[in-house]
């Protein structure tokens, strides 16, 4: 039997909102965990196969960006803010904020099922900058994200996502040992 600590049912789901937009800030997603390998990204005909004229700085971003999903994803359906994986893909100040708002998930119990499909529409290298950066603009699809509770796997109540895609913006930067992380997320400011 599940405690809702009387909270009142539209409090969860503005919690739940507020942990997506402000892990991924509209970008997040996971799967249960399972015998199965985490989840990726769904590649768009673009991205799957990046053209030889695709600048390689904006390949290693969309590789970072894919695997902070998938990091995000895989932590996320276990509750594990202290994933050592997420720092594999995302840097500061969003890691802080990845597991801040993964460590509330586990406070209340709670994981999230399913995966989210990003398709990245386009990326701008900006390698004079300190530090070199990418930014992408990427579509994000929720539809098949659902939070539960992780004892029973019960849905948690009005958590559900009015608008299951969204538009993205990431900041990807060149770190000085060479990675390339993801250290920012904003909305598109619309669907796709």
């Amino acid at each position: 039997m599940r405690s809702t600590a009387n909270v009142p049912s539209h409090r969860v789901g503005v919690a739940w909102v507020c942990a997506l937009i402000g892990a991924v800030v509209l970008a997040g997603g996971c799967t249960r965990k399972s015998t199965t390998a985490p989840p990726t990204y769904a590649p768009s005909s673009a991205d799957a196969s990046p053209t030889p004229s695709m600048d390689p700085a904006v390949v290693r971003a969309i590789d970072a960006y894919h695997g902070y999903l998938a990091a995000y994803a895989a932590a996320s359906q276990t509750a594990n803010p202290d994933d050592p994986n997420l720092a594999n893909y995302v840097g500061d100040p969003l890691l802080t904020l990845t597991r801040h708002n993964i460590r509330v998930l586990k406070n209340k119990g709670q994981v999230q099922l399913g995966a989210q499909k990003a398709t990245v529409k386009s990326g701008q290298p900006n390698l004079s900058a300190t530090p070199p950066m990418v930014t992408l603009n990427a579509c994000l699809d929720y539809s098949e994200l659902k939070l539960v509770y992780q004892a029973n796997q019960s849905p948690v109540p009005n958590s559900s996502l009015k608008q299951t895609k969204v538009s993205v913006v990431a900041t990807v930067a060149q770190y000085p040992d060479g990675r390339w992380l993801v250290n920012d997320t904003k909305s598109g400011g619309s669907s796709c």
